[in-house]
């Protein structure tokens, strides 16, 4: 009877141990299984936004390989033709990739005009040649591009990193139109070419009102 009773505690026991250690390979692969959707959504999340920050980046690094002449018409033709080709790819992002309609109605609009913009460039491109270099210029439309580097270097510690995509571009696009001020605003102080001045002027007044728009749209759009 003893040896009955003995029998059936260790098969208890058994039992026991087995359900725990069931329920413990459970747990793991419930945890594990969290931990791959968690890592996938981070991936996910990653990769639309280099998709985004992409376009921008390589604006930048094509600015700074630009052979500087010091002549501020010349110079700013193809840095503004630089920035125009890097937002049209940026805007290109929002428009397959977006949810929002608003901000894609914005980025449809803005390629439009960004399109023609490089055109007109283009046909005042083929009739300069650098003549007066100054060397202010070059250097401040140097600390501007740098700044534009430093900006997106840190974009991946900013805000934006908790923001979804359509937010994420928002901000983005607030940063690109502040930039393309910056640098318009320090051509429009040295430079000559009645179209490039025309056109710097324009941008300066039309991205001032984007930037205001994209404020009363990114407090709708960030969760």
């Amino acid at each position: 009877m003893k040896t009955l009773q003995f029998n059936v505690s260790i098969w208890a026991l058994a039992l026991l141990t087995t359900s725990s250690s069931l329920a413990a390979c459970a747990q793991a692969k419930r945890s594990v299984q969290f931990s791959s959707a968690r890592t996938a959504t981070s991936i996910t999340v990653d990769s639309s936004k280099v998709k985004l920050v992409m376009p921008l980046q390589q604006t930048v690094t094509k600015l700074k390989k630009l052979s500087a002449t010091g002549d501020p018409d010349f110079d700013y033709s193809f840095q503004a033709k630089l920035q125009a080709q890097g937002l049209q790819d940026f805007l290109k992002q929002e428009i397959a990739n977006g949810t929002d309609s608003a901000l894609q109605q914005m980025a449809k609009q803005l390629l439009e005009t960004t399109t023609a913009d490089i055109a007109t460039i283009d046909a005042t491109m083929r009739q300069l040649k650098p003549t007066r270099p100054n060397q202010m210029f070059t250097q401040q439309q140097s600390q501007n591009i740098e700044a534009m580097n430093l900006k997106l270097q840190k974009t991946d510690s900013n805000d934006a990193s908790s923001k979804d995509y359509d937010a994420t571009f928002a901000t983005l696009l607030m940063d690109q139109r502040q930039d393309a001020i910056d640098m318009a605003t320090t051509y429009l102080q040295y430079g000559k070419n009645d179209t490039l001045r025309s056109y710097a002027q324009q941008l300066v007044d039309q991205s001032k009102k984007q930037i205001n728009t994209l404020k009363s749209m990114v407090k709708t759009t960030v969760k």
